[in-house]
C-alpha cells in the first residue's frame, strides 16, 4: 500500500491524466465486465471492488494503477464513434422487485481508458460524457444506474518512470542506450520514445509473444524501417535476456486462407495453422515439416498453464488462443450443474458419462471435460501437430491417450474391438482424422462407452458443419448439451439463438424417428460471449440442450 508522500500530487498548472472508472449495481456487474472486456477495456490489473460512500477504494486504485500504467489506453484517441449495438442488462440481469425500495450494493470495475485533463477542465463533465461513449462502444443500451467517475492516477512525467520498471520497456530503452551515438543523437527522447510504446505481451515458456501491433505507434515505424533497422536483432537478443526467454515472435490473427503454391489458387485454412506467426529470435523450424514422429522430437515446443490445465503446442505448425480461458474455465462448472440438474438420470455424474469433442485440437476445450471428471473424452483433429500437442499435454497432466489414425480414404488403420475398449484405461481416444467419420466410430463403440452426454463444436467462424454430426453422435436416450462455437455480430445474437435453435429441431426430425424426435425439448439454456472476434463480432457459445421431455 503506497503511503500519502509516496502518492502522486496533482499539478495543479498543468494537464493530469485520469482513468475512467464505472459504478454500477451488482446486478450489472457481469454485463458490464464482460462487455469492457471484450473491447479490451477493462483494467485487469485490479480487482472488482464494493463502492463506499466514503469512496476511500478509488484513491486505492489510483495508487495501484501507477505501477500498472502500461495498460492503459488514450480514450481520446482510442475512441470512435460506433453503432448501438444489442446487449441490453435487462435480459437476464433485471434487479428484484420494488428493488428501488432497499439499498442496492454497488461495485467498482475500473477501465484502462485514461483521460488528460487541464486543471480548469470540469472533471465531472467530462465523466458524463465519457459514460455515453464507452456504454455505446461496448454495447450497453440500458445505462440506467450506472454512474462515471474519473480518479487520478499520475502526471506523465511520473509514468515515465514507471515504464523503467517494466521489464520489456527496460529491455527497449537498454537497447537504445546501446546505439552507437551518431544514431542515438538523431532520435526523439528516450524517455519519448519509451512513452509512445506499448509494453504488453504473453510468456508461453520458453516463448515470449509480442502482439502484432508491437513498436507500431508514431514515431516508431519510420525509425525501424530507416535508422534502426540493422541494429533489430540486437534489441530481441536483449528483450530475451531481459525476459529470461529463449524464442520471440511477433502474433497475428489465423488467416482464413492460405496463399496458394505453383500458381494454385490459395485454399481454406482448414487446419487453423498460424501462417502469420512471425519469428523474431530462437529457432522455430521449418514451416513445411509434415507431421511426423521425428519433427515432432525435433520441434520446438512451448506450455501454458490455465486453470491448473497443461497445454502444450509446436506454435509454429498450431494456434492457440489465450481468449478461451474464460470458455474453458466455464466448462468446468457447466459439467457440474448439467449433472446437478440431471438428478436421477443415466449419466448423471461426469464419471458416468462420455463426452466429444468434434474439433480437439491441442485438447483445448477437451482438457476441461476430463478436467471435470468425465470418464472418457473422444477427440477428432486433422492437424496432426495439433495431435502430438494433445497427447504431450494429456500427458503432463496425468491423463493417457489412444491415438487412432485412418488412411487417406478414411479407412480405419486400426480396430477398435470391443475388449481393446472396454478394458483400456485411456482417457482421451483420438481419431486422427476428419470428423465426417465420427457417427460411424460412435456406432461401433457405443454400447462399450458411458453415454455421450456433452459434445463440443468449437470451430470458427462457424461450427455448422458439425452439428448434423453432433445430433447422430449424442446419447439417442438421454440427450445432452451441445456447445455450438459460433461468431456473431453483436447486434444479431439474439436472432442467431433462435435460427440456432430451429436447426437443431429440424437435425433431430431429420436423423431420428419420427417418434423419437417429438420425444425430445430443444431449447438454448445459456449463450456465452466468450470475447471480441473483430470490431462489432462477437465468439459465442450456445448450449443447445436436447432433452428427453419426460423432464
Amino acid at each position: 500500500m503506497s503511503s500519502e508522500a509516496d502518492a502522486p500530487e496533482i499539478n495543479p498548472n498543468g494537464v493530469n491524466i485520469f482513468f475512467l472508472s464505472f459504478i454500477v449495481a451488482s446486478h450489472q456487474v457481469r454485463t458490464i465486465k464482460q462487455a469492457l472486456d471484450m473491447h479490451g477495456f477493462l483494467d485487469k490489473t485490479l480487482k472488482i471492488s464494493p463502492f463506499t460512500s466514503d469512496k476511500k477504494h478509488l484513491s486505492n486504485i489510483d495508487d495501484n494503477l501507477i505501477r500498472h500504467a502500461h495498460y492503459t489506453r488514450n480514450f481520446d484517441k482510442y475512441y470512435q464513434p460506433c453503432p448501438l449495438q444489442e446487449h441490453s442488462l435487462s435480459e437476464d440481469h433485471v434487479p428484484p422487485p420494488h428493488s428501488h425500495t432497499l439499498a442496492v450494493q454497488r461495485h467498482v470495475i475500473p477501465t484502462n481508458l485514461e483521460f488528460r485533463i487541464a486543471n480548469r477542465q470540469n472533471k465531472e463533465a467530462r465523466a458524463m460524457h465519457a459514460k455515453g461513449k464507452v456504454l455505446c462502444r461496448i454495447g450497453i443500451t440500458n445505462q440506467a444506474g450506472i454512474e462515471a467517475h474519473l480518479s487520478f492516477r499520475a502526471a506523465p512525467s511520473t509514468r515515465l518512470h514507471d515504464h523503467s520498471r517494466l521489464r520489456l520497456a527496460q529491455a527497449v530503452r537498454q537497447w537504445l542506450h546501446a546505439l552507437p551515438p551518431p544514431i542515438l543523437l538523431t532520435l526523439p527522447k528516450i524517455d519519448t520514445l519509451l512513452k509512445a510504446g506499448r509494453w504488453t505481451y504473453t510468456i508461453y515458456d520458453p516463448m515470449l509473444l509480442l502482439p502484432s501491433n508491437f513498436l507500431a505507434q508514431d514515431p516508431w515505424p519510420e525509425l525501424l524501417a530507416q535508422r534502426l533497422c540493422l541494429y533489430l536483432p540486437k534489441l530481441y537478443t536483449i528483450i530475451g535476456q531481459q525476459l529470461n526467454v529463449t524464442h520471440i515472435a511477433i502474433n497475428g490473427p489465423i488467416p482464413a486462407l492460405l496463399p496458394g503454391v505453383k500458381n494454385r489458387e490459395p485454399s481454406l485454412n482448414i487446419l487453423r495453422s498460424p501462417s502469420a506467426l512471425v519469428p523474431l529470435l530462437g529457432d522455430f523450424g521449418d514451416p513445411n515439416l509434415p507431421p511426423h514422429m521425428l519433427n515432432f522430437e525435433n520441434a520446438f515446443w512451448v506450455r501454458a498453464v490455465q486453470s491448473h490445465i497443461t497445454q502444450k503446442w509446436a506454435p509454429l505448425y498450431t494456434m492457440f488462443s489465450r481468449g478461451n480461458i474464460s470458455e474453458k474455465r466455464r466448462l468446468l462448472d457447466v459439467i457440474s450443474s448439467t449433472s446437478t440438474s440431471d438428478k436421477g438420470q443415466i449419466g448423471q455424474e461426469p464419471r458416468d458419462m462420455t463426452a466429444v469433442d468434434l474439433y480437439a485440437g491441442i485438447g483445448y476445450f477437451a482438457f476441461s471435460y476430463a478436467k471435470a471428471g468425465v470418464q472418457k473424452v473422444l477427440c477428432w483433429e486433422l492437424n496432426g501437430w495439433s495431435v502430438e500437442g494433445l497427447r504431450r499435454g494429456a500427458k503432463t497432466n496425468g491423463w493417457s491417450t489412444r491415438v487412432v489414425k485412418s488412411s487417406p480414404r478414411g479407412y480405419p488403420l486400426e480396430s477398435l474391438d470391443q475388449a481393446s475398449v472396454e478394458n483400456g484405461k485411456e482417457r482421451f481416444l483420438v481419431f486422427h482424422e476428419s470428423n465426417a467419420n465420427a457417427a460411424n466410430r460412435v456406432n461401433a463403440l457405443r454400447e462399450r462407452i458411458a453415454p455421450i452426454r456433452h459434445i463440443n463444436c468449437g470451430y470458427l467462424p462457424t461450427s455448422c458443419e458439425s452439428w448434423n454430426i453432433a445430433i447422430q453422435v449424442l446419447d439417442p436416450t438421454e440427450g445432452g448439451w451441445i456447445h455450438a462455437h459460433e461468431n456473431v455480430s453483436a447486434k444479431d445474437i439474439q436472432q442467431r439463438k433462435s435460427e440456432v435453435v430451429n436447426i437443431f429441431r429440424d437435425l433431430i426430425h431429420h436423423y431420428r424417428v419420427q417418434e423419437s424426435a417429438s420425444s425430445f425439448i430443444v431449447e438454448c439454456q445459456h449463450i456465452e460471449k466468450v470475447k471480441s472476434y473483430a470490431p462489432g463480432v462477437i465468439h459465442c457459445v450456445y448450449d443447445i440442450a436436447i432433452l428427453p421431455s419426460r423432464r
